[in-house]
């Protein structure tokens, strides 16, 4: 294979997946380092994260980047970039090396080198959609709640699924595994928010179990709780899972990776331009990209531009 002389600029996380990342990327380098000579490599510390090196990267002229990690690291990287706003501006390319690799399935990334090397080299783009998300970040008394913003490009998720992002956050174990099995593990204890969802001149107030905003479609180790989404669509997909019984929650399980979880008469999914979820009753969480984020209220919406990524 040709050398591809294009100036690929790598950003790792060395503490994605308790390290898997870095020790794959180890092996992965010599084989890189021959087939993209022009390549770049910077990493992550405690005192500069990848949001930060993103944007310092698009803003120093760098248009090809490469985000080495899984969905935590691809979300920072975003966030980066739209920042310096280098949207249409950059090329990104996801190398699925950490633990959570959710928004890969979507994009149906390589995950070997060759095939992963023939992809870069072909350089098919899609234009992918990216969300926005403005929400509370919670403060300690007396001082007030801070509004922020924050760009996701896989799934945001409330109630129940900010929730368990929330305790795996603190699990010392990490896993693909690990989100479906806390799924199950707190639902008992789980008590479902009331909340009011407004949307294409709809309006729902209930309690809900759990409320996804899908631009990919997979989630939570491989989760299809919006299996309707597009990353090249116009829209957002929503899906909305009221409150149901453990028991149904239990049964109905094997729906959460099939794709079939809107047969449920209990949940609703759709697709929306925007959408906005104000709280009635009850502290809900928010989480976007395996990310836990602050508190509702959220207002979720699209922006007009597009990142370019590379795809199969």
């Amino acid at each position: 294979m040709i050398a591809d002389q294009t100036p690929w600029h790598f950003l790792i996380n060395p503490a994605a997946g308790r390290g898997k990342a870095l020790r794959r990327w180890e092996k992965w380098l010599p084989a890189l380092s021959t087939a993209l000579p022009q390549m770049t490599v910077e990493e992550s510390t405690s005192s500069t994260n990848l949001s930060e090196l993103a944007e310092a990267a698009v803003r120093a002229g760098k248009t090809h980047l490469v985000g080495v990690g899984g969905d935590g690291t691809h979300h920072g990287i975003l966030n980066g970039i739209v920042r310096a706003e280098g949207l249409r501006k950059v090329v990104y390319v996801p190398l699925p090396l950490g633990t959570g690799n959710d928004w890969v399935r979507t994009l149906k990334t390589p995950r070997t080198i060759g095939p992963w090397l023939e992809m870069v080299r072909r350089q098919k783009v899609l234009e992918h959609n990216i969300g926005q998300l403005t929400y509370l970040l919670p403060a300690l008394p007396p001082a007030d709640p801070e509004r922020r913003t924050t760009w996701f490009l896989n799934v945001a998720g409330m109630a129940y699924d900010a929730e368990v992002v929330r305790r795996s956050e603190k699990a010392r174990w990490k896993s693909q595994w690990l989100y479906p099995l806390l799924t199950l593990l707190y639902l008992k204890g789980f008590v479902p928010p009331t909340v009011k969802i407004e949307y294409d001149e709809q309006t729902l107030t209930l309690p809900v179990h759990t409320i996804n905003i899908g631009i990919g479609r997979y989630s939570g180790g491989g989760m299809r709780l919006v299996p309707h989404a597009d990353p090249a669509a116009a829209t957002l997909a929503l899906t909305v899972a009221h409150q149901l019984p453990i028991w149904k929650i239990i049964i109905s399980s094997w729906r959460f990776y099939t794709g079939s979880i809107g047969e449920l008469k209990e949940v609703t999914t759709t697709h929306v331009k925007s959408v906005k979820i104000t709280p009635v009753a009850g502290k809900t969480m928010l989480e976007a990209d395996g990310e836990l984020l602050g508190e509702l209220p959220l207002t979720a919406s699209m922006l007009d531009d597009r990142l370019q990524v590379l795809v199969p």
